[in-house]
């Protein structure tokens, strides 16, 4: 009721709500000296955007381009504050923030896309083609075993192409001789109840 500069402390809440009606207040607005409410529009348009697309959970470089857009739209206008008496510039850090992380995103973005790419694949071959192959009941210890005898399959596969061929390209990791555990079994020849 008495208005929001007033304000020291705003929850992420009260944030959004203030932003929800921003816009609209200042559509009608009258400057000082007649001047024209563009730019004051496009700036506040601008930041508004800049702060609704920082806030998205995943970003891609088609919403980064929007960020980008929507910050030099802020940028390119906000000198309209400076020539109504609000601001004495825009040397503080929260603007300066703002450059940072719009620049941070973009790496973030760039670097999760590179290593994604390759789980994301797995995923789809492995987990996707999995669940398909269940009754979707019960469907985790269906998957495992899918999966188990999928390598199985590909692993002996790969076994007998190389016995085929008769090529030594691809031989069997073998260890060290210090490594290697005799292999024995001992079986008794009656059986002995547990005491």
């Amino acid at each position: 009721m008495k208005g929001i500069s007033h304000l020291s402390r705003v929850t992420g809440t009260e944030h959004d709500q203030i932003s929800r009606i921003l816009l609209g207040l200042i559509i009608d607005i009258r400057l000082p000296n007649n001047m024209s409410p563009a730019r004051l529009l496009r700036a506040v348009r601008g930041i508004l955007n800049f702060l609704f697309l920082a806030r998205y959970p995943v970003h891609t470089s088609e919403t980064l381009d929007c960020l980008d857009a929507a910050l030099k739209q802020f940028h390119d206008n906000r000198d309209i504050f400076i020539d109504l008496g609000v601001r004495a510039h825009f040397n503080f850090p929260r603007f300066i923030l703002l450059d940072i992380i719009n620049g941070l995103l973009s790496y973030l973005v760039q670097q999760t896309t590179i290593l994604t790419e390759y789980t994301e694949r797995l995923h789809i071959d492995l987990a996707k083609d999995a669940y398909r192959a269940t009754n979707m009941k019960d469907e985790y210890p269906q998957m495992t075993t899918w999966l188990e005898r999928r390598e199985k399959v590909l692993r002996h596969d790969k076994f007998l192409r190389r016995q085929i061929s008769g090529s030594d390209s691809d031989p069997p990791i073998s260890r060290p001789p210090f490594l290697v555990q005799p292999r024995e079994l001992k079986m008794a020849k009656h059986h002995q109840p547990e005491v």
